[in-house]
Parts: C-alpha cells; structure tokens; sequence
C-alpha cells in the first residue's frame, strides 16, 4: 500500500496544535517563522523541540548553532501566523534583548533556547532547545486544524 503525501497531510491535518513562532536575532535584525510542530520533551532539564523544514530560511540559523525562541500564539494572533508562514502582512512586535533571541509581544507564553541537539528527519531536522527563560500571561491559544484557526470550546 502506497501512502501519497496528499493523504498524509490530509490525515494528519486533522491533529489540532498550538502554533508558535520560533524566531532568532541574526545581528542584522529579527526573524521569525511560524511552526506548529513543536512540543515539549523534558522537565529535567527543560527541553523542548521544534521541526522545521530543511529549506525553510530558519534552518541555517538553527543549524549554525542560533539561539533561539518560541512564541506560542495567543488566539488574536493569526495574523502574526500568516504573517510569519509568507501569507500576509502583521505589524509586528518584538519583545526581548536586543543580544538574544526575541519573541513576540502579546503572546500567550514564551520559552528562550540555547541549542541542545538536532536530529535528521527526512526533509526536516528535528531541533531539540534547552529552555533557560520563560514566560507567560493568562489566555486563550490559537489552534489550527485542517488549514484553519479554530476556536476551542469548553466542555461542560
């Protein structure tokens, strides 16, 4: 049985996730880019991992060692997203040292990574951040699921 990538998208598409920006200071200024695949992976220590594309502009910053940032995305924040996948125009704003990596105003939480590992995955490298700064604000996240914001809803 052949598995076409089609299927596969549509399959896990229905998986719902945060979304966060992970971002970095080059010395020339802030980048960012949108990622919902990102998690975390241990308390002691901290880490959390982020899967980013192997000719996304991000990669060579992680992969050259970059210390890094996630922003996780509050749910008036989609503009932001768009912004940071290449659909759209946000204004943005930037919070952090100006040395370090920055995150974004007005997200829900926020981690600062110092490289810990990464590891070859197909097309993608899987980058494993150890967590040396955090914080975060009270909230609703923003979700997305098969190619769309959704909201959540309460269970009774």
């Amino acid at each position: 049985m052949s598995l076409s990538p089609q299927d596969f998208k549509q399959a896990l598409g229905r998986f719902a996730s945060g979304v966060t920006v992970i971002a970095v200071n080059d010395g020339e200024g802030q980048r960012g880019m949108t990622a919902s695949a990102f998690l975390s992976v241990s308390l002691d220590p901290p880490l959390v991992l982020v899967s980013v594309g192997k000719k996304a502009h991000m990669h060579a910053h992680l992969l050259h060692g970059a210390r890094w940032s996630a922003s996780i995305l509050a749910h008036d924040q989609a503009a932001l997203s768009g912004h940071f996948a290449g659909y759209g125009e946000a204004e943005v704003r930037w919070e952090g040292e100006q040395s370090g990596p920055p995150h974004l105003a007005g997200a829900l939480a926020w981690v600062e990574c110092m490289p810990f590992a990464a590891h070859d995955a197909g097309d993608h490298t899987l980058f494993v951040g150890q967590v040396v700064a955090a914080g975060h604000r009270e909230g609703i996240p923003l979700v997305y699921s098969q190619g769309k914001y959704r909201d959540l809803v309460p269970l009774p």
